[in-house]
């Protein structure tokens, strides 16, 4: 593993972290046991679904990927589930359920066959919900494992994994440890040193400041041990604008749905921001090349064009900052510390502390899964969501999904933070309907009305 993804393993043993990749197949006529062959057998030929991890003895080194067959249990059926919300319902409870990457670092859920799922037209549908340990993959690495499971024709099969040695690496990592602690010490002063250059180019105006803190809203409340769901499902083509991209459209809906429920309620929405998931430039070295910063959510902007601006605009100026070279330092500093160093930081680690101030008040994580050519169950893929994990401070997320020409808002939440969560799903609907009118060239018409 390299320290980016040993960090997402060790983190997943004291909090949730697992994605859940949904796919909605229309039109389908196979049974979900036949389904589950056809996945167990497409599995078998994926190197990303063919490993597990494997500890170095004596935890002397990062943990390994090994090989591991797929097996039957790791699909499982849910054939009793026969409506969308019910589909739902049940997953809100899986989302619980962890995978062990000890001993397989996936799972995939079938629901169905359920005949009202959004845009289906009453047609019988299965959905298929891809769990992957976060050591697996980010968001873009696990799409790319579910184009490759869910692609009609099945792609190259990938070369297996060599034969876990255990004393093999125990023997590696002794020998590597001492280069280690030097790699460690000599990468360490470069980056200070960029640090160093980031806050002079800050203070400069080369590069825009840190965001400041903003107090704790309700939604930074810590999430009870339930979950509820729930997913709008738009043409794309209604959050996109001039310069205005799929997930700038998103947030914006998001900003007046939330700033509505929150104001409903007596509470102050003008702080708003959220904290949005993003991929690093380059090619990846690590499967999860991903990083998180916060976006100023603009309350104050009545105009929701002139709003979407204002977002698109503070995005780009967290990009400046985020792709400073002093980052690129930061990972090979991180990637030089020893594993024992690196894993006792994570197990020392307080999950449960609540800060004083946030940088965001949701999550909002977006992927352009692609062309919409996906088959499972005789059917073609009609939409797909995601669903961000809660943290201790993040009791709502939101995931932002498209695949062809439809765009899914996701939302996790517990009845703890969000107890009337069907009331902020109309709101964000009906948010959506107005910014498609606000995005279109002269304000024509209100959204498409396909919001469902």
């Amino acid at each position: 593993m390299t320290s980016n993804d040993a960090q997402s393993y060790w983190i997943s043993r004291r909090i949730p972290t697992d994605q859940f990749l949904l796919y909605c197949f229309v039109d389908s006529t196979e049974p979900l046991s036949t389904v589950r062959r056809q996945l167990l057998t497409r599995a078998a030929t994926l190197g990303d679904l063919s490993t597990r991890v494997r500890e170095v003895p004596g935890r002397l080194d990062l943990p390994h990927w090994v090989p591991a067959a797929p097996g039957a249990s790791s699909i499982r059926l849910h054939e009793n589930v026969g409506t969308w919300r019910d589909c739902l319902n049940v997953l809100g409870e899986l989302v619980l359920d962890q995978v062990d990457a000890d001993e397989l670092p996936w799972r995939i859920h079938l629901f169905g066959p359920l005949m009202d799922a959004p845009g289906s037209g009453g047609a019988a549908c299965v959905v298929a919900v891809l769990q992957v340990s976060h050591a697996l993959a980010d968001g873009r690495r696990a799409s790319a494992i579910a184009r490759d499971l869910f692609a009609e024709r099945p792609p190259t099969p990938t070369r297996p994994l060599p034969p876990w040695r255990p004393g093999w690496a125990s023997a590696v990592a002794l020998a590597r440890l001492p280069l280690q602690v030097g790699r460690m010490l000599a990468r360490a002063r470069p980056a200070h040193l960029a640090y160093r250059q980031l806050e002079r180019d800050t203070a400069a105006g080369l590069v825009p400041a840190k965001p400041a803190g903003g107090p704790l809203l309700p939604t930074n409340a810590a999430p009870d041990d339930t979950r509820t769901l729930a997913a709008v499902v738009v043409p794309a083509a209604d959050l996109r604008g001039p310069g205005v991209s799929v997930t700038v459209g998103a947030m914006t809906a998001i900003s007046l749905a939330l700033g509505r429920y929150l104001d409903d309620r007596g509470v102050d929405p003008s702080a708003l921001a959220a904290e949005v998931t993003v991929a690093k430039p380059g090619k990846p070295h690590a499967r999860n090349h991903f990083r998180n910063f916060a976006v100023e959510l603009h309350l104050e902007i009545e105009d929701l064009a002139g709003r979407a601006a204002a977002i698109a605009g503070s995005l780009r100026r967290r990009r400046v900052r985020a792709d400073h070279p002093s980052g690129v330092a930061a990972d090979r500093a991180l990637d030089a510390v020893p594993a024992p160093l690196l894993r006792h930081g994570i197990e020392h680690f307080d999950f449960t502390a609540v800060p004083d101030e946030v940088t965001g008040h949701t999550v909002v994580s977006s992927v352009d899964r692609g062309p919409a050519d996906l088959v499972l169950a005789g059917g073609r893929v009609g939409f797909t969501a995601g669903f961000p994990a809660l943290s201790r401070f993040m009791g709502l997320t939101h995931g932002v999904h498209g695949i062809g020409d439809r765009v899914t808002i996701s939302v996790a939440t517990s009845p703890s933070v969000v107890p009337d969560l069907d009331t902020y799903e109309r709101l964000l609907c009906d948010a959506v309907a107005e910014v498609a009118h606000a995005l279109r060239a002269g304000g024509d018409r209100l959204g498409s009305g396909a919001c469902s």
